[in-house]
């Protein structure tokens, strides 16, 4: 008999919900805040913004165990002020994604176009789970079981896309199933306090992972409660089918 797979979806304030999570309870953390980034957000003074994410940080290191990894996708210039921040708190910084949206590009005529989105991966100490993927080459110059490098091409996920919903700052379910397998082993424990349209909680039930979801915007949560509702079925129906 193996063991159940859970998947808690909450609707509220990820800062109060992840009070009621226990002390190094959780293996992986994905983290998609509003951005704060002008024009895109409802931008507010930095230095405010950044008292509020270390607010949410802080309740996060306390819940993820020892060998686990957090992820925090941002952009330029406002990541960068974070990571300074968030390794103050003596976290480990690890590695930096770059997600080259190879169909978006931003019209400017005074500036380069901004194509891109980042994500900063932290671990709350040096040793680490860190599951080696390895892909194919195109070349003949590189081993067949090199690890993927640090930019990550894949289309905007918009409405129209066939992951698309209603949320506008989705992320490709390929990048969240790469985060999950590669820093978590199954039935570990994966949170996403600002789960949005519920793509990190697909990934994580696909992969036999547990779950806890947090939203506080109540017509995204729907989303994201359709979105996972058949992978929570189909979870729960192998693993009654193996007892």
């Amino acid at each position: 008999m193996t063991n159940k797979i859970t998947c808690d979806l909450i609707l509220g304030d990820c800062l109060e919900e992840m009070k009621k999570i226990h002390n190094n309870s959780v293996d992986l953390i994905f983290l998609d805040p509003p951005y704060n980034l002008i024009g895109l957000d409802n931008f507010i003074d930095l230095e405010t913004y950044r008292f509020w994410v270390s607010d949410w940080i802080d309740e996060c290191l306390r819940v993820l165990n020892w060998n686990g990894c957090l992820i925090l996708a941002g952009r330029p210039p406002v990541l960068n002020y974070l990571c300074v921040d968030i390794c103050k708190k003596r976290i480990v910084f690890r590695e930096w994604i770059t997600w080259h949206k190879i169909d978006s590009i931003t019209p400017s005529k005074e500036k380069y176009s901004t194509n891109y989105e980042c994500f900063a991966i932290f671990s709350k100490w040096m040793n680490r789970t860190f599951n080696h993927l390895p892909i194919k080459s195109k070349t003949e110059n590189y081993s067949s079981e090199r690890n993927a490098g640090s930019i990550w091409e894949h289309c905007k996920i918009s409405s129209h896309h066939k992951e698309g919903t209603k949320h506008p700052t989705q992320k490709p379910l390929s990048f969240l199933e790469r985060f999950v397998e590669t820093y978590t082993n199954e039935n570990n424990l994966v949170l996403d306090p600002f789960m949005g349209s519920g793509t990190t909680g697909v990934a994580a039930l696909k992969l036999q992972r547990n779950f806890i979801g947090i939203e506080i915007n109540p017509e995204y949560f729907e989303i994201a409660k359709a979105r996972i509702k058949p992978f929570k079925e189909q979870t729960k129906l192998e693993k009654e089918a193996v007892k």
